[in-house]
């Protein structure tokens, strides 16, 4: 065989085995292309690149990656993510889209961009087709007139710009409100929430703190002090909260001195508060020792003068109130007479009651 004739049939063989090799890559076909949504801008505005990519399945292509600008003066503003849909025959199709502006007049040329492509041992490259821009500056007016600033242009107050500033006013004034209600339950040690039940009657309270001394038998244990101090603290609080003798604050001298001047005119009453008085400031100040018929004597002297000097409650009917003053219940000069008028009859033995 022919030198010549070896030659070709061995070129031959070469390339086909190059060729062999290369099937995956040359079999697959990818295409780029670049464009714009407007090749004319004001200086400014914003506008759109598209790349759009046809490529196979199983192959990668690596895109370019910019950060600030596509080139210089023209700015990126946004990437959007890359939308992928099928094209047929194991061809896929990739959009990719750039939010882009200018702030410098002219004609700009984006070049071609290149993309990397990947396919198992094979790699490529491709580049996309230029496109081109231009950028316009705003036309001055030809008269030459200056124009003053623009004022900004006024727009109706919406609801959802000043209700925050509602809402703190009301949290603010909620809080507010809710502290000075705090301070002053608290001084006047009374529950945060909910309501509080009416006091009892002055003569209720000292009543039952009497019993309640009774009951500790103080001065029989042999705390005489403490024993008198309680009792001469009730009877106090009795004449503050009845008659407004503000008898915690003063001496017994000047404690009598006022229950006089208050308009009682029983001597005996008087001069059994005047004995308790004495008697309790011995025991307190000069450490006198009374009998213990002393002191019982002086806890019923208490009880005596709470309930001669308590308030009187008289129930009169309607047809009592009509009539004449006959119906009154006759009472103590020390007591206060409290007339409450009812519809129904009263009974005879309801009107001896408080």
């Amino acid at each position: 065989m022919p030198l010549k004739l070896l030659q070709i049939l061995k070129t031959i063989l070469v390339a086909c085995i190059v060729l062999a090799g290369t099937k995956p890559a040359g079999a697959q076909y990818v295409e780029v292309r670049a464009s714009l949504d407007t090749n004319q801008i004001l200086i400014g505005d914003q506008f759109n690149m598209f790349i759009s990519i046809s490529q196979p399945k199983d192959m990668t292509v690596i895109y370019p990656q910019y950060k600030d600008s596509v080139i210089d003066k023209i700015e990126v503003l946004k990437q959007f993510p890359p939308d992928t849909v099928p094209a047929g025959n194991n061809q896929i199709k990739i959009s990719q889209r750039y939010l882009l502006t200018s702030f410098d007049s002219g004609m700009y040329v984006i070049p071609p961009i290149t993309f990397r492509m990947l396919s198992g041992p094979w790699s490529d490259s491709i580049r996309s087709n230029p496109v081109y821009l231009a950028v316009y500056s705003i036309p001055l007016d030809s008269a030459g007139r200056i124009f003053d600033i623009k004022a900004p242009l006024g727009s109706p107050l919406q609801f959802s710009e000043f209700w925050p500033y509602i809402v703190a006013f009301l949290v603010v004034a909620g809080l507010a409100i809710f502290l000075i209600q705090y301070l002053r339950r608290r001084k006047g040690k009374k529950p945060l929430l909910g309501f509080t039940r009416p006091e009892d009657p002055p003569y209720v309270i000292a009543l039952r703190e009497l019993d309640r001394l009774a009951e500790e038998k103080l001065w029989q244990h042999g705390h005489i002090k403490q024993y008198y101090t309680r009792l001469t603290e009730i009877i106090r609080s009795y004449l503050e909260k009845q008659f407004e003798i503000p008898s915690m604050e003063m001496t017994s001298e000047e404690t009598l001195e006022l229950w006089k001047k208050s308009g009682n005119k029983d001597n005996e009453l008087y001069a059994n508060l005047k004995d308790l008085l004495g008697l309790a400031d011995l025991v307190k100040f000069a450490k006198e020792k009374p009998l213990p018929s002393f002191n019982e004597m002086n806890l019923t002297r208490a009880y005596d003068f709470v309930r001669k000097t308590r308030p009187v409650i008289t129930l009169v009917s309607e047809q009592e109130a009509a009539g004449d003053a006959s119906a009154e219940v006759p009472v103590s000069d020390n007591q206060a007479v409290i007339t409450e008028k009812v519809t129904a009859p009263v009974s005879e033995a309801n009107k001896g009651l408080l």
